[in-house]
C-alpha cells in the first residue's frame, strides 16, 4: 500500500538569524546572504551532498534562515512521501527535482514490529503531517486508535509530537484550509455509528 502525500509550497514564517552567521563565511568571499541564497536555489535532494562540505554548510542548511528564504523565493519544491507494506512504520520521500528517493528516520514511538492504518496526512506551511490512525503493534499483538500528530520537518530532517487531537479518529476526512489542519469524522471504537465531530490545528500555534 502506497500513501502519497505532496509536499507543496507555501509563504514563509518571519524571519530568524541561524546559529551559522558567526565566524568563518559559508562561501568565502560571498556575502553569507547571497551564499545562502546559492545554496537555497539548490533541490532538497542534495541536500545530504550538501552538508557533507562543512559544518557551516550544515548549520545554514538547517538554518530558519534557509527554511524561509526557499519558501518566500517559491524554491521548495514537490515532494511525494509514501508508506510502503513492506516497511509499515518507514516513510520515503520523492524529491521530482533531484529525481531521488529518501529514506525518512522513523517515526518515534515505532519499530519494525509496528504499524500505522487508518491514518490521514496533509503537508502544511513546508511540514509533512500524519495525524491519528490506528497503532498496530505485532510483537505486542495488539492495537490502538490514536489522538496523535507527527510532524515532519524536511529541513531539519526530523519528526517531532505536536498538539494531539481532542478525540482518538480512524478514518477521518483531513483537509487544509488557509494553513490550518481540519479533520472531521472518522470513527473509534467508543462510537459504532461513527463520529460527528471536527476540530481544527493551527501549525504556527501548535494548538
Amino acid at each position: 500500500m502506497l500513501v502519497p502525500c505532496v509536499l507543496g509550497q507555501h509563504s514563509p514564517c518571519r524571519g530568524f538569524i541561524g546559529s551559522y552567521r558567526t565566524g568563518e563565511a559559508i562561501i568565502p568571499g560571498l556575502p553569507d546572504d547571497l551564499a545562502l541564497r546559492c545554496l537555497a536555489k539548490i533541490s532538497h535532494g542534495y541536500h545530504g551532498l550538501l552538508e557533507c562540505v562543512s559544518k557551516k554548510w550544515k548549520q545554514a542548511i538547517r538554518s530558519m534562515d534557509y527554511a524561509h528564504m526557499k519558501a518566500r523565493e517559491g524554491w521548495c519544491g514537490n515532494w511525494l512521501f509514501v508508506l510502503g507494506a513492506d516497511s509499515p512504520a518507514l516513510w520515503h520521500a520523492y524529491d521530482p527535482d533531484a529525481d531521488r528517493w529518501h529514506p525518512l528516520p522513523r517515526m518515534p514511538g515505532f519499530t519494525d514490529d509496528d504499524e500505522l492504518c487508518r491514518f490521514s496526512c496533509v503537508s502544511v506551511s513546508n511540514k509533512f503531517l500524519v495525524i491519528g490512525g490506528c497503532h498496530i503493534s505485532h510483537s505486542e499483538k495488539r492495537c490502538w486508535e490514536t489522538r496523535s500528530l507527527m510532524v515532519f520537518d524536511p529541513f531539519k530532517k526530523k519528526w517531532k509530537g505536536a498538539a494531539y487531537m481532542q478525540i482518538a479518529r480512524t478514518d477521518f476526512a483531513c483537509a487544509v484550509i488557509s494553513d490550518k489542519v481540519y479533520v472531521a469524522g472518522g470513527s473509534n471504537s467508543s462510537s459504532s455509528k461513527g463520529l460527528a465531530t471536527a476540530e481544527v490545528y493551527d501549525p504556527h500555534a501548535d494548538t
